[in-house]
């Protein structure tokens, strides 16, 4: 046994003690820089999910160079993988863009960028793979609906009170659900700025106290045009909207610091991963951005012609019918 009063023992032991601890920490720094891997986050779930972004990629012909495709975390909700694109640079790692896995689908949201040449490569990649998700995982149980009840055909909308082309959608849908009966329209909220969060907790408080004037506040909200708005500009409008459909503003207020209102848009911006507005879910098929009448038309009669495709309603979640 080793005298604990010896010198040279405890120079012995703490040599080796700092050495290894030297080499571990040289090993987790020259495994991080070389796999940008978050260490602590890996998982069988997420090294499976990985694999399976990568051959997705390799499908849609694009070849990584020096990006490292990671996944980041594992949803329970929706069963939902995130992977992020990372590429290396002067300044550390920056995202170029996002790939959602849903099942065995995949969601490409926002822009993709050559890490060499800096080219914008998302026009390449969009397209190659139809870009769809299983309505089945919504839950519509308290969501706002217009339509039909019984529907062939469910399209869900997330809008944003301040977002033109979700202006120019509103006036689509009542001409599109007077021609097509079995069409169901739900909107869910995705305020993409203060002012149109104010103006979507404004709504949910409108529905909260009487369920039967949203859809009016959600036409005003829609129809106004808020460029160069302020915070007071704003407010002043949903109070004027407020009162011309006979709703008390002070009372909508008090709902709106009682704070159910903001949980219930909240829940609506966690539910799918929206990149811009509006983004439509008809059926299984997502259509992202700006979407004319005649476009929105066709695809709903493509969706009714094919019998596979139909959904029905059920304890608040959509259901195929097969």
């Amino acid at each position: 046994m080793l005298d604990k009063y010896n010198p040279k023992g405890k120079i012995v032991l703490l040599l080796t003690f700092m050495a290894l601890s030297g080499a571990l920490l040289l090993g987790f720094v020259l495994y991080q820089r070389h796999f940008n891997w978050p260490i602590d986050r890996i998982s069988f779930d997420n090294m499976h999910a990985q694999k399976r972004v990568l051959e997705f990629l390799d499908r849609a012909g694009w070849k990584p160079r020096s990006e490292k495709v990671i996944v980041e975390k594992v949803g329970d909700d929706l069963g939902l993988a995130r992977a992020v694109l990372l590429k290396k640079s002067h300044d550390g790692v920056s995202v170029p863009g996002v790939l959602f896995l849903v099942g065995r689908q995949y969601i490409l949201v926002g822009r993709l960028f050559d890490s060499q040449t800096g080219r914008d490569l998302s026009p390449d990649l969009f397209g190659r793979m139809p870009i769809m998700f299983d309505v089945n995982r919504l839950n519509l149980n308290r969501a706002h609906k217009r339509g039909s009840s019984e529907p062939r055909v469910v399209i869900v909308e997330y809008g944003d009170y301040g977002c033109e082309a979700c202006a120019k959608l509103e006036k689509v849908w009542q001409p599109l659900l007077d021609n097509f009966p079995d069409v169901q329209h739900v909107y869910k909220h995705f305020p993409l700025s203060d002012g149109s969060r104010y103006l979507a907790e404004i709504a949910e408080a409108v529905y909260l106290q009487n369920e039967a004037k949203f859809w009016e506040i959600h036409q005003r909200f829609m129809s106004a045009d808020k460029g160069n708005w302020d915070e007071t500009a704003t407010k002043r409008f949903a109070h004027v909207q407020l009162k011309q459909s006979g709703l008390d503003p002070e009372q909508i207020e008090q709902a709106l610091r009682r704070g159910e209102p903001g949980k219930r848009v909240s829940r609506d911006q966690a539910e799918f991963p929206v990149s811009r507005t509006p983004t439509l879910i008809i059926n299984s098929e997502v259509v992202v951005g700006a979407i004319e009448y005649g476009d929105l038309k066709r695809i709903v009669a493509e969706k009714l012609a094919f019998k596979g495709d139909s959904v029905s309603v059920k304890g608040g979640s959509l259901d195929a019918k097969r």
